[in-house]
């Protein structure tokens, strides 16, 4: 028989999951991108805080 192999492998860094409401024109700017919206949204925030919070 064969074993499953259990998913996918977890990430160093993995996300998390968290509810966040933003004005309804930034929403729709980023969903106008099209597919992957999330990432480029999620992207943005990093280079925001790249500027606004140096390591």
């Amino acid at each position: 028989m064969l074993k499953p192999k259990g998913g996918r492998p977890r990430k160093d860094s993995p996300k998390v999951f968290t509810g966040i409401r933003l004005d309804a024109e930034v929403l729709e700017a980023f969903r106008a991108t099209g597919k992957g919206w999330q990432t480029r949204m999620n992207d943005a925030l990093k280079e925001w805080l790249k500027d606004h919070f140096p390591a």
